[in-house]
């Protein structure tokens, strides 16, 4: 079996509250995080943007009328993936016309963010909920309207949603800035400055992990690394002792239990994982390429309760059975 090779395609969760909030406004707390180095060889320093196909709709617009598809169900109606991985929610989620990347379930199942990219158009928050027993039809989250957002998280605890933003909050802004909003009685809270980094995943007991991105105008390095929270915002950067081969590691997914965590080396692409040993430190990383799984495939992301995992390939969100991970755990 070769995971996502069948992908031969051009084509790249219950709360109280509603997620629309028409609010605009940013609350920037000042906070000057620190962090925690750890000295990691790195090679193949440069960044590069991944290349997208150039759709002309606007990400905005549905690519299926409103009364088009009624799914109801667990995972906005799909059937689960066992051992070979497929398109999630294709026609829904996944177009033909765009680029989708990383989603988000709400961990009781009930909502489903994701961002979707579509040159010369700047990509944009959307999310889908259950609406007496259906799915609604993806929308724009408005209260990210106006400016490029992308990888969205809900939190473990369903009460903040993050999102990396483009929202202007003053000259000395980092270059790869991140935002959250809080859920209220009456929706979504003001947009908040949380800090630098890219990608979020956290643990079932909620420890977040992202990219630094500190240090990458001073090195082109990133780094896989664990956040101190304070009220939301990141305060404390400990950079994981995680040797990469080649490249620079960056969209963290942790498992679960913290026993792993999946990361991409090549700007969004070639999956590797690491293995927490029993002494607490990270064992060295093994290439997934070499398991199955495409080249192509990054932005890995794991369902809440950790029976799927979700990734990025050919323009789509694809998902398979987190077995596909369990079989290559080390017998020690």
């Amino acid at each position: 079996m070769l995971l996502g090779v069948s992908a031969c395609h051009s084509r790249q969760v219950s709360s109280s509250t509603t997620p629309e909030s028409t609010s605009a406004s940013v609350v920037i707390h000042t906070v000057t995080p620190t962090v925690t180095e750890i000295p990691t060889a790195v090679k193949t320093p440069t960044l590069k943007p991944t290349e997208l196909l150039s759709p002309t709709p606007s990400p905005t617009e549905s690519p299926i009328p409103a009364t088009a598809l009624q799914l109801s169900g667990p995972y906005l109606g799909q059937e689960p993936p066992e051992m070979e991985p497929k398109i999630f929610a294709p026609g829904f989620i996944s177009s033909p016309d765009f680029s989708e990347f990383s989603g988000s379930f709400s961990p009781d199942g009930n909502e489903y963010y994701f961002f979707r990219y579509s040159p010369p158009s700047e990509s944009v928050l959307l999310f889908s909920k259950i609406v007496d027993g259906k799915w609604s039809i993806p929308e724009q989250l408005t209260v990210t309207a106006k400016y490029a957002v992308s990888e969205p998280y809900v939190t473990m605890d369903n009460q903040r949603l993050y999102f990396a933003w483009d929202y202007p909050v003053s000259p000395e802004q980092p270059e790869f800035p991140y935002f959250f909003v809080e859920r209220t009685e009456s929706g979504w809270s003001e947009p908040i400055f949380a800090g630098q980094g890219m990608f979020l995943s956290s643990t079932q007991d909620g420890q977040l992990y992202t990219t630094d991105m500190s240090s990458r105008k001073i090195n082109w390095k990133t780094y896989l690394a664990k956040i101190t929270v304070t009220e939301g915002v990141f305060t404390d950067y400990e950079r994981l002792d995680i040797e990469v081969p080649w490249g620079n590691p960056a969209h963290p997914c942790i498992a679960p239990d913290g026993s792993y965590i999946i990361f991409d080396v090549g700007s969004g692409n070639h999956l590797f994982i690491s293995f927490r040993k029993a002494d607490g430190t990270w064992g060295v990383p093994i290439d997934l390429t070499e398991h199955g799984f495409d080249r192509e495939a990054g932005i890995a992301h794991i369902s809440p309760d950790g029976k799927y995992l979700f990734f990025h390939l050919h323009r789509d969100i694809w998902w398979v059975d987190i077995k596909v991970i369990e079989n290559i755990r080390p017998s020690n």
